[in-house]
């Protein structure tokens, strides 16, 4: 499974990324082929339960450092058009770099080998470009639901009050600033900064206040 993404700026500059889903890296790279940003220690996440004896590079950080990179020249206000493929069926959408480089890193990070971001794979293998904030409370809360009744079919406690799902949010809260520290010290560019600023924003909100965003969308299921 793959999923592309094509940046077509008005200028006529192109960016293209084709991801798989799988992939596969050694735990221990030659650090003298990636950013010192890569490294695990630099700035490594406290929730991390990775070694540097075990593994050299952050896995998120390697998986996400050429597209964040290619980036660092494209402002976030700058409208572009965007277009992603799946091998199931393709999205257009207009809309500023910002929009794009969060749909496409959210899918990196979320496949990556993080073992935190790992609990997003079933999210990220059926990836939605362009998600509203109501359709992702509604992919995560399905999402968590469906995890829970394989628990249950092992014989673990069904968690209908989501507290498992809540206390995810605030370890991804606590990744995505120790990850946005990663980006700072690499680049300038606001692009960049914004699109894990904004992810850092998204991951606080669902984390503090998920009842909220479900009772918003509880008329659906009356």
């Amino acid at each position: 499974m793959f999923i592309e993404y094509t940046f077509t700026m008005d200028d006529g500059k192109v960016l293209d990324y084709r991801v798989e889903f799988e992939r596969v890296r050694k735990r221990l790279l030659d650090k003298s082929l990636y950013p010192a940003w890569t490294q695990l220690e630099f700035h490594q996440c406290p929730n991390c339960p990775l070694k540097t004896e075990e593994c050299s590079h952050c896995p998120a950080a390697i998986d996400a450092h050429e597209i964040l990179m290619e980036f660092t020249e494209i402002l976030s206000c700058k409208e572009v058009d965007i277009h992603v493929r799946t091998p199931e069926r393709e999205y257009f959408k207009r809309t500023d770099a910002q929009t794009g480089l969060r749909a496409l890193i959210g899918f990196v990070m979320a496949s990556s080998a993080c073992p935190i971001l790992s609990q997003m794979r079933g999210m990220a293998y059926y990836h939605l470009p362009f998600a509203s904030l109501d359709e992702t409370v509604f992919r995560v809360a399905s999402s968590y639901l469906l995890h829970q009744y394989y628990v249950h079919r092992k014989g673990g406690k069904f968690d209908l009050d989501f507290e498992g799902l809540k206390q995810r949010f605030k370890e991804m809260q606590t990744l995505n600033y120790h990850f946005l520290e990663r980006i700072r010290a690499a680049c300038d560019a606001d692009s960049n900064l914004n699109v894990l600023a904004t992810l850092f924003t998204i991951s606080s909100m669902l984390s503090l206040s998920l009842e909220r965003h479900l009772k918003e969308i509880e008329a659906l299921f009356d």
